[in-house]
């Protein structure tokens, strides 16, 4: 179900969870259109769209290990075929604006920090989450003090690091060689959204990449114990289970940063409920913007949050110690309902770390022309 809470409540508006696992790739292709993203939903679909596997570019094979490893749905946008550089990435990325929704991205094999960066950037304002690969050439020498300061900014809560690359085999060639991590990753988190819910680590011994044979690099306890603390997910071939990912931390999530965002599956569950919320209580912008209407949207999101508690998404043994919703004169002063503007304030205790992490929502209401944009 994707973690997704579903609700059927007969008082309430009911609050759909919102699509996770669906992902978004960028890269060159042997063919397929270069001014729009396409949906596909298996292997067959991008070989039909885009000509399958082509041994110059990581797409096809990321795009493949995606759905090996679980993935079911991803929009694929491909470079022109003169594009090159940040720039016509970027480009490229911003052919998703188009996209209704998806929650990953993934530009395989590109590491430059300062793309990095701006992919950061834009997933923040689509409240996505980027899956970004370590570079070809990296080691624990070069990774031991951390990533790039350029990806561990403001943007970097949305986004996580994997290490290294894996081998496994090119069909294309009949021949083993090394692959960037992110299309393996990216299908296992989409496998982990649907079997256990967003809310769960997509890391540890279950945590298996299917169709690699094994790491570049062959990491030790030590090895994963230097890297870790500094934002660094490895990953590690343990004999009795297989190819794993072996950290689920966010590119903010080194131990000196202390950032509420440490871990991957925190920030991506506030990310789900932020999308969620938001989405499902658009209705709020043809109601008057008073007490009734606060009350409406305390009971809607309030089962919304009740329905993801007794999954197991947050700590606490009751409600009021897993979340707390905020929609009330306190948070709504006379000014903010003057100009349209409702505001939601929602509280959880994520599984890793216990404390409560804010999410803060704005809503517009007494809206007639039912505008979902907040007034500037």
């Amino acid at each position: 179900m994707n973690g997704a809470a579903r609700l059927a409540t007969s008082d309430t508006h009911p609050i759909a969870g919102a699509p996770t696992g669906v992902a978004a790739f960028v890269g060159s292709a042997a063919q397929g259109p270069t001014d729009r993203a396409i949906l596909v939903s298996s292997w067959l679909d991008f070989e039909s769209q885009f000509g399958g596997f082509d041994s110059r570019f990581y797409l096809g094979y990321a795009v493949s290990h995606f759905f090996a490893n679980g993935g079911q749905q991803a929009y694929v946008v491909r470079l022109p075929a003169d594009g090159n550089g940040t720039a016509a990435v970027m480009a490229a990325v911003h052919l998703l604006n188009a996209v209704p929704i998806f929650d990953l991205l993934a530009v395989p094999g590109e590491a430059d920090p300062g793309l990095i960066a701006q992919l950061q950037a834009y997933c923040v304002g689509r409240k996505a989450f980027l899956i970004a690969d370590s570079a070809a050439g990296s080691t624990v020498a070069t990774l031991q003090a951390g990533p790039d300061s350029r990806m561990t900014g403001a943007n970097a809560p949305n986004s996580a690091l994997y290490f290294p690359w894996l081998n496994a085999l090119d069909a294309k060639q009949n021949l083993t060689r090394p692959f960037p991590p992110s299309g393996f990753v990216a299908g296992l988190y989409a496998a982990t959204d649907a079997r256990l819910g967003v809310w769960h680590a997509p890391a540890g011994t279950t945590a298996l990449l299917a169709g690699a044979l094994d790491p570049v690099l062959k990491l030790t306890d030590a090895d994963s114990a230097m890297l870790n603390p500094h934002a660094v997910n490895c990953i590690r071939l343990f004999p009795q289970f297989g190819d794993v990912v072996w950290g689920a931390r966010t590119l903010a999530g080194g131990d000196q940063a202390a950032s509420d965002w440490t871990y991957v599956p925190v920030r991506r569950l506030a990310l789900y409920i932020e999308t969620s919320v938001h989405d499902g209580t658009k209705w709020a912008a043809f109601e008057p913007n008073d007490a009734r209407l606060w009350s409406e949207l305390n009971r809607s999101i309030g089962a919304f949050m009740q329905a993801l508690f007794t999954q197991g998404a947050f700590q606490g043994q009751s409600a009021a110690e897993s979340y707390f919703i905020q929609c009330d004169a306190q948070n709504n002063p006379p000014s903010g309902v003057d100009q349209g503007i409702v505001n939601i304030t929602i509280g959880f205790a994520p599984v890793r770390p216990a404390e409560f992490v804010i999410i803060r929502i704005q809503q517009i209401a007494g809206q007639t022309g039912g505008s979902d944009q907040p007034p500037r």
